[in-house]
């Protein structure tokens, strides 16, 4: 009997226990300030369903990320022109704010670096451990990161959402997900709203190439 009941605990305490990769469906505002505390930009907002997340930044208005990390996946959406595009480093923030390891975050970071071109093989993340400390309720694991660029931030990862919840920049300015709420996502969050198109940055570019209006810069001496 006493077997059959510690067999029983076991079980409910392995299906339980969480991927520490796996992260939870939650959504969030994300507020920016400076060294001193204020707020330097209207909030933003952050939903995650598993690995995919949905950042709307206040430095791209009317515009969003989509990030899923397993499939590959960063785009830039803006709906107003209902088009989309790889997000190809156009914003620092972003390749942080995805679904960790609380534990090894680095290489969930360098993934993300690699689909976006902050990094390569030859240029990757870096992570020193620092403390586990908490943040109001949350309790997280606070590293020492430099990225790919060598820009050094200050990461504080929520243990229990696998995500980054306080990220701090050398220059000062530190931004906080707060208000977080605990509930499943609805899938259409995650996905390119039909009837949108894809752009090509690159593709125009070379368009403008072929046209009259392009100048070739002579080659300096």
């Amino acid at each position: 009997m006493n077997f059959c009941i510690a067999a029983l605990f076991c079980t409910a305490f392995l299906i339980s226990v969480p991927d520490a990769t796996a992260g939870q469906d939650f959504s969030a505002t994300v507020a920016t300030t400076n060294e001193k505390g204020e707020p330097v930009a209207t909030p933003g907002r952050v939903l995650i369903a598993d690995h995919k997340v949905r950042l709307e930044l206040p430095d791209f208005p009317n515009a969003y990320f989509l990030v899923d990390p397993p499939s590959g996946i960063a785009y830039f959406v803006k709906p107003t022109r209902r088009v989309f595009m790889d997000a190809r480093q156009s914003s620092a923030l972003a390749p942080i704010l995805i679904v960790v390891d609380p534990d090894e975050p680095c290489q969930q970071w360098q993934a993300v670096a690699l689909i976006t071109g902050f990094g390569s093989e030859a240029h990757s993340w870096q992570c020193r451990r620092l403390e586990l400390a908490w943040l109001g309720a949350r309790d997280t694991v606070r590293y020492q990161a430099i990225a790919p660029d060598a820009r050094s931030y200050d990461v504080w990862i929520d243990r229990a959402l696998g995500f980054p919840i306080r990220v701090r920049a050398v220059v000062g300015v530190t931004v906080d997900i707060t208000d977080i709420v605990e509930a499943p996502q609805p899938e259409t969050a995650f996905e390119i709203p039909a009837g949108f198109s894809k752009f090509d940055p690159q593709g125009l570019i070379d368009r403008v190439k072929r046209s009259d209006v392009w100048v070739e810069q002579p080659h300096s001496q």
